[in-house]
């Protein structure tokens, strides 16, 4: 009896590895694209801020802000608009930014705000198809508060 099961165990063992051997090759000889390209890298977008900003007792646009997100600086122009661009990783992102009044008394004096952006389920435009996603917009105006 043991050596009637033993053979069957054998044979069935025979039948499996024949069948998972033809799968196996029938399915890796597939037809293979032309040109394969091999592609490395990690998903990049471009993620632009853009805004004004105003007195929030007066509602006056401010300029010469100065407006950061991490190393890149931009300033306010005389209608208090800002855009500034960073570069991230696709998908979501969370960026730090900070509004500064740095020119002194010229415009009035101002305290500086540090606030976060969030690109939540952001949607890219001219992505190449491939690593870069394309580019992301968020409007963000904002509000100073004078100094006293």
């Amino acid at each position: 009896m043991k050596k009637a099961k033993t053979n069957f165990l054998n044979f069935y063992n025979f039948i499996l590895v024949g069948l998972l051997s033809a799968l196996g090759f029938s399915s890796s000889c597939g037809k293979i694209k032309p040109d394969p390209v091999a592609e490395y890298g990690v998903p990049s977008a471009k993620f632009t801020v853009n805004g004004t900003i105003q007195d929030k007792e007066t509602n006056d646009p401010i300029e010469n802000i100065k407006v950061s997100i991490n190393q890149k600086k931009v300033a306010a122009d005389a209608q208090g608009r800002y855009h500034i661009t960073e570069n991230g990783f696709g998908g979501e992102m969370t960026f730090n930014i900070q509004f500064r009044d740095e020119d002194g008394t010229a415009n009035g004096e101002y305290n500086d705000l540090d606030t976060t952006i969030e690109f939540k389920n952001p949607h890219f435009e001219g992505g190449d198809g491939h690593w870069y996603e394309g580019e992301a917009n968020k409007e963000f105006d904002i509000k100073l508060t004078p100094k006293k």
